[in-house]
């Protein structure tokens, strides 16, 4: 799996946080809280239903799930929604498939994990709107900057 991560063309900065995913060493709510530091709540700030786990807010949550579909209508793909990291972008490597297509589907996993992040963020440090075609938007500019 780490060879076909690092194949991929990405920023530096939208690579280490879809490492930092994989690898369930995100800082969000719930990760933050098991480690003792003091949160307020550690529900989901997107759907406030939820605890804020790795997997929740970036495959789980309905508002993510909005933005994931939005991606499978774009590159044509019916999917099924795997809620581990592994496996999640594991997905978007499809056998039989020219080296340089999963490359650029793996930019568009990356994309879209990177913007997830940074709307996330966005909303608790800024206040910012929730809106997953905002998300969607931006991680679709990404890819398009990087892969063309």
């Amino acid at each position: 799996m780490y060879n076909i991560f690092w194949k991929i063309k990405a920023l530096p900065s939208t690579h280490i946080t879809a490492l930092r995913v994989l690898k369930n060493k995100i800082v969000t709510k719930v990760n933050l809280a098991r480690r003792g530091v003091s949160v307020d709540n550690t529900v989901c700030c997107f759907c406030r239903e939820k605890e804020e786990t790795t997997s929740h807010l970036f495959f789980e949550c309905r508002v993510v799930w909005l933005v994931w579909n939005l991606c499978y209508d774009w590159i044509g793909v019916k999917s099924v929604d795997l809620l581990e990291p592994t496996s999640h972008f594991l997905h978007f490597n499809l056998i039989d498939t020219p080296a340089a297509v999963n490359i650029a589907f793996g930019n568009i996993w990356i994309a879209l994990i990177s913007e997830i992040w940074r709307h996330r963020n966005k909303h608790i440090f800024k206040g910012g709107v929730i809106d997953h075609y905002d998300i969607f938007s931006m991680a679709h500019l990404k890819v398009w900057l990087l892969c063309f």
